[in-house]
């Protein structure tokens, strides 16, 4: 009777092609289920092409995660993941922390978490799907050398190398007149360490406050200015490649006092969406649109330029809050004490209402996909409890 068992069990076994294909059609739920099943089901859902092939399937289904403001302070917070049900996530270490965390970026799955006080000193990445998280070891450039001004961050991922990097830019306080120090370092998942680069492509500048890195095309990039003895004040972008790890500034079109904009990708090319800060809004129509420019040939040889692409209402769609996918515009529009937010795609002007964080007094809105991608290269990691997760 044995024997006819395995017998039977050997004709129904699945080739290895066909279980991967069926298992990377599951969401992260049901693949944790299958992980206590055997070990041979463990060891596939946790090896790197599978992990890769899963997450090629999932990240055609993206969906938000918010970090909302319930008050104008921002010390009243909570965090959702929302796509047509708000699903309400609490963060790991919430009873610990001194402040609010700040979200760095969103990539693959892995979200990163700025959790210190002030001057990004302490950083989680966070798998939200697998419930897993991994506190990164301290920074390793200090105000032991003089006292901080400003601080940067991104997260992203570098292909080349299968890596999930976080960056980190300092800039040093200085007496009026002179020129502040700035210096950079680089975390890498798959070795654990921090690294300082070399950031003399820098310069001396100002990256404007409370910029995280905008991933496009394999690269962070940040909006800054030049600062110091040198003559007027310089816009550009400054550009960090995720792979050769280096800087570079790219400048930006002229745009007048009291224009603010944002960084957003546009089909794999760097791309500026400008529109008038709030106050200007009701002036001459000209001042009531939000311009979209891309730099053409992003990444090729000298001689590239910016083209305007097209223009969106403001009085229809509200106001650029953030950037999705490298892009779409995420609008948010305030009709009275209502808030509406919108998703448009500036190629063809189409767009559509989100349903997520109406009520909310502010909100940091990123996009976000299920991945089994680890927190750490060397799988290590801490475990959140089940009842992290629960809807509302």
């Amino acid at each position: 009777m044995r024997s006819k068992r395995r017998s039977m069990a050997k004709k129904t076994t699945l080739p290895q092609e066909t279980l991967t294909d069926i298992l990377s059609r599951l969401p992260i739920k049901s693949l944790t289920r299958f992980e206590s099943v055997s070990k041979p089901f463990s060891a596939l859902i946790n090896s790197p092409d599978f992990i890769s092939a899963h997450l090629r399937r999932s990240s055609r289904h993206f969906t938000f995660f918010i970090r909302h403001f319930h008050n104008p302070s921002g010390s009243n917070f909570s965090f959702s993941l929302t796509n047509n049900q708000a699903i309400d996530v609490e963060i790991p270490l919430l009873g610990s922390l001194i402040r609010f965390p700040k979200i760095v970026g969103s990539c693959n799955g892995l979200v990163c978490l700025d959790i210190s006080s002030c001057y990004a000193r302490g950083f989680v990445l966070w798998n939200i799907a697998r419930k897993q998280y991994s506190c990164l070891p301290s920074p390793r450039i200090s105000d032991s050398r003089g006292p901080f001004w400003m601080v940067s961050t991104g997260f992203g991922f570098d292909r080349e190398k299968n890596d999930y990097k976080v960056v980190r830019i300092v800039g040093f306080a200085c007496e009026k007149g002179e020129s502040p120090v700035v210096m950079a370092e680089v975390f890498s998942w798959r070795t654990g360490c921090w690294r300082v680069i070399d950031g003399r492509a820098i310069g001396a500048c100002v990256i404007h406050e409370g910029q995280n890195g905008v991933v496009i095309n394999g690269g962070l990039h940040w909006l800054g200015n030049s600062a110091g003895k040198s003559g007027g004040i310089q816009k550009f972008i400054l550009s960090f490649d995720l792979n050769t790890e280096e800087f570079r500034k790219i400048p930006t079109p002229e745009f007048s006092a009291g224009v603010c904009a944002k960084i957003m990708g546009f089909k794999g090319s760097l791309a500026l969406a400008y529109y008038p800060s709030r106050g200007l809004v009701g002036r001459p129509a000209a001042t009531d649109r939000v311009e979209i420019c891309v730099w053409d040939d992003y990444g090729g040889a000298d001689g590239k330029y910016w083209t305007k692409l097209n223009s969106l209402q403001l009085n229809t769609l509200g106001y650029p809050v953030g950037v999705t996918n490298e892009t779409g515009l995420i609008m948010r529009k305030l009709d009275g004490q209502f808030t509406q937010f919108f998703l448009c795609d500036p190629s063809n002007q189409n767009y559509r209402r989100l349903h997520i964080c109406e009520a909310t007094y502010s909100c940091d809105i990123h996009s976000y996909v299920e991945s089994l991608v680890p927190v750490g290269a060397g799988h290590d990691h801490r475990v959140i409890e089940e009842e992290v997760l629960s809807e509302v």
